[in-house]
């Protein structure tokens, strides 16, 4: 190998648990192929891997060993340049993996092994073909057999191009005849690759093009946005609109407005699969421009349009979190709807929240990032209203001036004492949902948690039964008649006598949504009733039926958890009833009064979307917390008061950024040592890089869900008021680490779930 200063070195980064890109360098031979954006094969130890070149090393280590590049994968680059400078900034920030951060922005199988193997520079993943009749010739010259001429009549009747599966069902032949038919010339028979379309799982196709005049509110802010989009650079605007104030058609519009100049577009969504509708409107308005991008679609479906979307053949997708790398060009304007959802922050490494990339990217890229929400998240209206460079929008009223719903707050102590015992519906709501059945109007149920019941308990001994992988007792299900755990995924059959002292005094505690079910519809046997949540879900094509036949109004009353909050727009509905609304109050985590605010107007704002006034009704134990007053009220600003004070005092976002380090282990007492040297490493750097008051630490502490999938978790919280502190101080502190005990620390910057 020659001298390394006469070698081209480029900067690769390989999917292991690295934080840096390795240097390789270049074959004269393949000089005029490697680029940064292309995948190569590399060697790696005693295994070969798939990489991607990010551009050229400006630096070389003394006395580095460098080795050669294999192959070249790709005829171009599969990122801009734009987008691997964002990758590059999202291991650091998120202190990531180099090729973990890179691997995520590619539909998977980009960087398995078998990719490495392919022959074609062009072959990224087994595309889908099947042999085609594309072409048929009536040859009234040939001599053909009376059964060769009826069948070559047939195929020329049909709309090519056509299988030859196909072919030969609806002509009544054979292939072998078909085949003949190809030999005698009057056939063309070609191997044609297929587009897997995701949009055939969307119930009912594309919507009609519904083009509504703006009402005053969405059109101040329409023309602010038309007026940022012809300024360049980044802009970005919050959009703080009530529930039913008409989002969607400002996004419609400003999308159009982006596509006139001629950039493209890219709108995020907390889970597309929940809103088809959404999906469908976004389809009607831009027809074979748009994309869809989610972890539902097949691999080859997914692969698919990430290539249409490269090739420039897609300039609007919607997706989400994953679908902000998607491949766009020259992109204008990002949508991040619902901004304020916790679906946008990823649980595995890199543990990224797609809105904060969404704004990274629109700066780089020079394009406006739209953030809506009816209840922003604290951390985004606090910046918005300090004076931070996102401008603040508001809409106070809904669409066709229609009232907010009636919020009641019914306190189940009372009930509990007028009844002698818990009921599932308190009066006010047994009678709001009598009347609804008897209108023939729709109703919403929500209770954010699944199963039949949440444990089993031995009135004779006190077991429960609990999961052996992690910390928690096994939810109930009734459909299956089993006990399952929702971390880990075991299960086992419902035993019929207690497994500790053998009695059948068996008792079910805590109530899901399976139970719900079952109550409603004793209570109500007329009326049709189904349920919305990850376990009716399960089956493909499960939740568009149950949404559409909500939607056609085959179904009286929609039982869900929060499934069911998330931005539906069912005119039907005039009540929505909350049960057991201070559920997510007595969780460890200092977000729990916002998510429950927010889980609570949101599924609020499903009441009176259509002709009829809309009614909530919540019940609860703790009728007096703050979060349930102000969303009774439907009142941000005052919550907003409220929590901010207790983040100010408590010093959390946003007046600090966080990070979690979680330490995992199989063995209890192994797990904790390192959690406590890491806590040591940690300290001793602050003091030299930092103090207290800018940076603090805490813990290690058993984690509040303390084993999970067999292992044990302790965590440290760091909090920190310079972000450049903190990144020195984990990365320092990690590797200070032996590599073994290095890999058991889980990152998460930005938490939003510290269970």
């Amino acid at each position: 190998m020659a001298k390394k200063d006469r070698l081209q070195l480029v900067r690769v980064a390989v999917p292991i648990p690295s934080n840096q890109a390795f240097l390789y360098a270049v074959p004269e031979d393949q000089l005029s192929g490697v680029r940064a954006g292309v995948r190569v094969l590399v060697p790696f130890g005693p295994r070969t891997h798939v990489g991607l070149v990010l551009g050229e090393a400006s630096s070389v280590p003394d006395q580095a060993k460098i080795r050669e590049i294999l192959q070249v994968l790709d005829a171009s680059p599969l990122l801009s340049p734009q987008l691997i400078e964002l990758g590059d900034w999202l291991s650091r920030y998120y202190m990531a993996p180099v090729g973990e951060a890179f691997r995520v922005m590619f539909p998977p199988g980009i960087f398995s092994r078998r990719a490495g193997q392919k022959k074609s520079r062009e072959a990224l993943w087994p595309t889908r073909k099947r042999r085609m009749i594309t072409q048929a010739f009536a040859g009234e010259d040939r001599e053909l057999t009376p059964r060769q001429r009826q069948v070559l009549d047939e195929i020329c009747a049909l709309r090519l191009p056509v299988s030859l599966t196909d072919a030969v069902k609806r002509t009544r032949s054979s292939t072998s005849l078909l085949q003949r038919l190809s030999a005698l010339g009057v056939l063309r028979v070609e191997e044609v690759e297929l587009y897997r379309s995701p949009w055939r799982d969307t119930s009912g196709g594309p919507a009609e093009v519904r083009k509504h005049p703006l009402t005053t509110g969405q059109k101040r802010i329409f023309e602010l946005i038309k007026k940022k989009l012809e300024t360049s650079g980044f802009h970005s605007i919050l959009i703080h609109g009530i529930t039913g104030s008409g989002k969607t058609e400002i996004y419609l519009n400003s999308i159009e407005a982006t596509l006139e100049r001629g950039r493209s577009a890219l709108v995020l969504v907390p889970e597309i699969g929940l809103t088809p509708q959404v999906s469908n409107q976004f389809k009607s308005w831009f027809g074979d421009r748009v994309a869809i991008l989610h972890s539902s679609l097949s691999a080859g479906e997914r692969f698919d349009e990430w290539r249409r979307i490269r090739a420039g053949k897609a300039r609007v997708v919607i997706g989400t979190r994953s679908a902000v790398f998607a491949p766009l060009h020259n992109l204008g304007a990002i949508i991040v709807d619902e901004e304020h959802d916790s679906a946008y922050k990823q649980d595995e490494t890199p543990r990224y929240n797609a809105r904060d990339v969404a704004l990274k990217r629109a700066q780089q890229e020079g394009a406006l990032v739209i953030l809506g929400s009816a209840t922003p998240q604290l951390e985004t209206y606090h910046h918005a209203q300090q004076g931070g460079r996102t401008r603040y929008e508001s809409l106070h009223s809904r669409v066709g001036k229609r009232a907010l719903p009636t919020v009641h707050i019914v306190d189940m102590r009372v009930e509990f004492q007028k009844h002698g015992g818990e009921k599932l519906c308190s009066d006010p709501l047994a009678d709001g949902i009598r009347k609804r059945l008897e209108k023939q109007q729709q109703i919403l149920m929500l209770l954010n948690r699944r199963g039949y019941a949440s444990a089993l308990l031995c009135r004779s001994c006190g077991h429960t039964e609990s999961c052996h992988n992690c910390s928690v007792t096994l939810t109930y299900h009734q459909d299956r008649r089993r006990l399952s755990c929702h971390y880990c995924g075991y299960s086992k059959a419902l035993p019929m006598h207690c497994p500790d002292c053998n009695k059948q005094y068996l008792h079910y505690l805590g109530m899901g949504t399976e139970q719900v079910e079952e109550k409603l519809q004793a209570l109500f046997p007329q009326a049709r009733i189904d349920r919305l949540d990850r376990d009716s879900t399960r089956r493909k094509g499960s939740l568009q039926s149950i949404l559409q036949n909500f939607h056609s109004r085959e179904t009286d009353i929609l039982v869900g958890t929060q499934m069911v909050a998330k931005g539906h727009d069912f005119p039907g509905v005039t009540l929505v009833g909350v049960l057991a609304a201070d559920q997510g109050l007595r969780l460890a985590d200092f977000r729990a009064a916002e998510k429950t605010f927010q889980l609570l107007t949101q599924v609020a704002g499903r009441a009176g979307r259509g002709d009829h006034p809309g009614e909530v009704i919540i019940q609860t134990y703790f009728p007096n917390h703050y979060s349930l007053k102000h969303a009774r009220m439907q009142d941000y600003e005052s919550f907003y008061e409220r929590e901010i004070r207790f983040r100010r005092r408590f010093r959390y976002p946003p007046f600090t950024a966080l990070a979690n380090l979680v330490i995992r282990g199989t063995r209890e007492n192994k797990t904790q040592d390192i959690a406590e040297d890491l806590a040591r490493s940690l300290v001793e750097i602050r003091n030299t890089l930092s103090d207290t008051r800018r940076l603090r630490i805490l813990g290690p502490a058993p984690a509040a869900v303390f084993r999970v999938k067999g292992e044990y978790r302790f965590q440290v919280l760091l909090k920190t008021t310079s972000r450049k502190e903190l990144n020195q101080v984990v990365a320092k502190a990690l590797a200070k680490l032996p590599s073994s005990h290095r890999k058991r620390v889980i990152v998460d910057v930005d938490p939003v779930n510290l269970l």
